[in-house]
């Protein structure tokens, strides 16, 4: 109930702010531009905000930040304001999008161009650009100076946007502004910048259109069309990478069927992992590969000769014990059937139980041989084996955890991993979130038997298998 009045207040508070910018442009407003204009702007953005495609995190991207733009350059704060209003309302109707939703969007939207056109007006900017004014001759200063400031302008409205949708979706789902922004925009914004000469392209071919035979709108068809074919592509392989990762995710979960002690790890690890790669300033990209070797580090143990083994509830000998530690090695061979994972993912997965002293399997790699995204996992790895209930022991809490990863790094831990895990707000309230709520109880061990010079792994870790 808490967070949903901080959510209403966030959308009332957006929508104030929108009113006052608007308020003000209406104050300066450039001359309008004609209804039909107007209308052919708020259409064609309509269209592209229907290829809209999901984002990570609770919200959905889309290119009609291309037509707001290019109104901004061409009419003014204004009308551009009007413009992103009505056509974002008009597609969060045919969404069937909730009243807050549909204030918040037209709202930001609004509120984002207006307020980037102010700071390029203020700025020395001339409305239109120099270098939309194809009739007449123009000042190189001029034309240097908009063309400069054009990106200021970009820079602003994106700024604006991702903070507001940043924000509004940490609130809604309960998580810490800067994952969300670092999930939803750290991968984008090159191309929502690049994207963004699109509409000084399609804001010069309105202006040649309009200057020469007075059509304006076809310069519009003629930028738009290929944006909506293109987004329509790129929406089709969101949704195949999409079904891939489900595709995944529902392989890792029968094999998590074999034993009832490990329901859910795998998904839970590579939720931590994820989690800790932002923390540790990881470039996106490395992220999500960090979080696809997580989620399938333990494939090998759909392997026959692991089922005994995992449904044993006693100690493992040390026979079963060499066994169960080729599962590192079985599961990089699997992941490796798929090209795209090998290279990065597979070596992550292979290496996910080396230690940083050299005692880990199935190499002894040390210290900085071992692979960044193995480090990671083998730290989320054991945080779940630790914060979920064994048959042995109920989860521990998260200051026995801290403790813990703490007396580990630098022997078995990699002590940078610790110290962003120790120091990061957000991977301790995940933590907590899973000792409290977790339905399901998880057998994860730390490592191999060399884990058991440990001091806490001596006394409780090692009474199961091995993981």
């Amino acid at each position: 109930m808490r967070s949903v009045t901080k959510t209403s207040a966030y959308i009332a508070l957006v929508a104030f702010i929108a009113l006052a910018l608007g308020f003000d442009a209406f104050q300066y407003r450039q001359p309008s531009p004609g209804i039909w204009p107007l209308l052919s702007f708020i259409f064609m953005a309509f269209l592209v905000e229907q290829s809209s495609t999901q984002l990570k995190v609770g919200a959905r991207g889309s290119t009609s930040f291309v037509m707001h733009m290019s109104a901004g350059l061409l009419f003014g704060g204004f009308w551009a304001g009007v413009i992103a209003l009505s056509s974002s309302v008009m597609g969060q109707l045919a969404l069937g999008s909730r009243p807050e939703k549909l204030i918040f969007n037209g709202s930001q939207r609004a509120a984002s161009v207006m307020f980037a056109v102010l700071i390029y007006h203020l700025l020395g900017g001339g409305l239109p650009p120099a270098y939309l004014q194809v009739v007449g001759s123009v000042e190189s200063t001029a034309l240097q100076r908009d063309f400069f400031l054009f990106f200021a302008y970009a820079a602003t409205y994106f700024i604006l946007n991702s903070v507001a949708v940043s924000g509004v979706v940490a609130l809604t789902t309960e998580r810490s502004f800067r994952d969300v922004w670092s999930l939803n925009t750290r991968g984008v914004i090159g191309y929502d910048l690049g994207a963004s000469a699109i509409a000084l392209l399609l804001a010069w071919l309105y202006t040649w259109f309009q200057a020469t035979w007075e059509l304006g709108s076809i310069g519009l068809v003629l930028v738009v069309i290929p944006i909506v074919a293109v987004r329509h592509v790129y929406g089709l392989y969101h949704q195949l990478q999409e079904s891939g990762q489900e595709l995944l995710q529902v392989m890792v979960k029968a094999i998590e069927a074999r034993d009832p002690y490990t329901s859910g790890h795998s998904l839970r690890v590579s939720q931590l992992s994820r989690l800790i790669a932002l923390e540790m300033g990881l470039q996106i990209r490395d992220v999500e590969q960090v979080h696809t070797a997580a989620l399938l580090h333990d494939v090998g143990k759909i392997h026959e000769e692991f089922a005994p083994l995992l449904r044993k509830e006693d100690r493992l000998t040390p026979d079963e014990t060499a066994l169960m530690q080729t599962h590192s090695a079985r599961s990089a061979e699997l992941v490796g059937i798929i090209s795209k994972f090998r290279g990065f993912i597979q070596d992550s997965v292979r290496h996910h139980h080396e230690r940083w002293d050299g005692k880990g399997y199935p190499n002894g790699l040390s210290g900085h041989e071992i692979p960044l995204a193995s480090r990671v996992i083998l730290v989320a790895d054991t945080i779940d084996a630790m914060t979920t209930d064994r048959p042995y022991r109920k989860r521990l809490p998260l200051e026995v955890v801290i403790a813990e990863l703490k007396k580990c790094a630098g022997s078995q831990f990699d002590p940078e991993v610790v110290e962003h895990v120790v120091a990061s707000v957000a991977v301790r309230r995940l933590i907590t979130v899973g000792v409290e709520t977790s339905p399901m109880p998880v057998t994860m061990v730390v490592s191999d038997p060399g884990a058991s010079r440990s001091g806490w792994a001596k006394k409780s870790f090692w009474k199961g298998r091995t993981g």
